[in-house]
């Protein structure tokens, strides 16, 4: 009986810290080497016996929430991606109880979201051995996810979105942005994320679909923070064949109503010193709920040029982006279409004179990142875990939209998965 009580309390002593492990190396995702180094250097941290002892593997976690058997659309490859090796649906798919899971391998360039570890531990035995034996052996199984993990965005936040509505942004550019913020919408719970939209140029105070002749008679700000977009929802907006969100929510009719014209101020509607309008952080700060988490998005496809005033835009939108981030303000920022050579031609002084204009975009981000957005490498700068994303006007800026949503509002936390998965 004492060997199996000893026994007993190493399988709890294992079972916690494999799954503190677990969680430890989900921190990390998707970056899939350090995920895997930091549940093992965690393992053993808490457990020295543990060494070489701990297998990791990797999954991508999605939903199932309408039973059928299949991961749910728009989930894949926007919330993970278990690389073109594995179909949409089928084996190695495998789907019980709202969730399905496949095998993932970051080494393959796989987007992973679920780190899975094995871990076994030996007892010695102190009175079994008179019966020949000596020791038993406890195995445990951890699986910790970090994102919406099948269930949904769990994270409350605060979001601002800001989109850039510039003559550079032609009427198929604004359909992309239109087309991923409310896809964004949809994938957000309203009751958990609350949304808000401003816009550069700045808006015409009194049609806000328009922007407005000059920037200092305009308004950054166009729809305060909302938790009203699904109320009465009357929208399908995935052609799911379900309605999604609410025509009546002045978040998501002006963003559906949003067209382009004007030029490109990265800094004010971020946080205004030159025209003192109302801007994102100015709203994060006094309509946001204490205590939670809160974001801007911005998107552009251009360098700065505004404000007329600014001898150096670019250096101008980094200022403004840092006194979000100094207030405590995570901040995304996206580069569409911007990765053929555009610059910061009109900053005249270092760091950004003459710069590509994905250079300030990195630099606005929180955790500043290096430029890495050439057609060759784009996969690559937006799974790279920084805030910081690029991509060709060519693709879907949903996914990147989405990929967001799941980082800002992410937490890791422990899964149980599917029998078999």
């Amino acid at each position: 009986d004492r060997d199996i009580t000893v026994q007993s309390t190493d399988r709890q002593h294992l079972w916690n810290s494999s799954d503190a492990a677990a969680l430890a190396g989900a921190s990390q995702l998707p970056d899939g080497l350090a995920a895997e180094s930091q549940a093992l250097d965690f393992a053993v941290a808490n457990d020295a016996d543990l060494a070489g002892d701990v297998t990791p593997t990797f999954r991508c976690l999605v939903g199932d929430r309408d039973g059928d058997g299949k991961p749910d659309a728009n989930e894949v490859p926007n919330v993970c991606d278990p690389g073109a090796d594995v179909p949409a649906s089928g084996p190695p798919w495998v789907c019980a109880n709202g969730v399905c899971t496949a095998p993932c391998v970051p080494a393959d360039g796989d987007t992973c979201n679920t780190i899975v570890l094995e871990t076994e531990k030996t007892t010695d035995y102190a009175f079994a051995p008179v019966i020949g034996i000596d020791e038993g052996t406890t195995g445990i199984l951890s699986a910790a996810c970090r994102g919406s993990c099948g269930a949904g965005l769990t994270g409350p936040v605060d979001l601002i979105l800001v989109l850039d509505r510039t003559g550079s942004m032609t009427t198929t550019d604004m359909q992309q942005a239109k087309d991923a913020s409310l896809a964004l919408l949809n994938f957000f719970d309203p009751a958990i994320q609350h949304v808000g939209l401003a816009v550069l140029p700045a808006a015409d105070p009194l049609n806000r679909c328009t922007n407005a002749g000059d920037d200092a008679s305009g308004i950054w700000l166009v729809s305060p923070l909302s938790s009203d977009y699904k109320d009465n929802p009357d929208l399908d907006i995935d052609g799911d064949g379900t309605n999604d969100l609410d025509s009546t929510s002045p978040l998501v009719s002006t963003i559906r109503c949003s067209t382009d014209s004007g030029r490109t101020d990265l800094g004010s509607p971020i946080s205004d010193s030159t025209y003192f309008n109302p801007d994102a952080l100015s709203e994060l700060l006094g309509s946001g709920r204490p205590g939670v988490k809160k974001g801007i998005l911005l998107l552009s496809d251009g360098g700065a040029n505004m404000p007329s005033s600014e001898p150096n835009p670019c250096l101008y939108a980094r200022q403004r982006s840092d006194v979000a981030k100094n207030n405590g303000v995570e901040i995304y920022t996206v580069g569409f279409g911007v990765e053929d050579g555009q610059s910061c031609g009109d900053d005249v002084d270092p760091p950004f004179a003459g710069q590509p204009v994905t250079q300030v975009l990195a630099k606005m981000a929180t955790q500043p990142s290096s430029d890495n957005c050439s057609v060759a490498t784009t996969d690559q700068e937006n799974t790279d875990g920084d805030h910081f994303f690029c991509l060709p006007k060519s693709e879907d800026l949903s996914t990147v939209f989405l990929a967001i949503a799941t980082q800002f509002a992410q937490g890791s936390r422990l899964v149980q998965l599917p029998p078999g998965g």
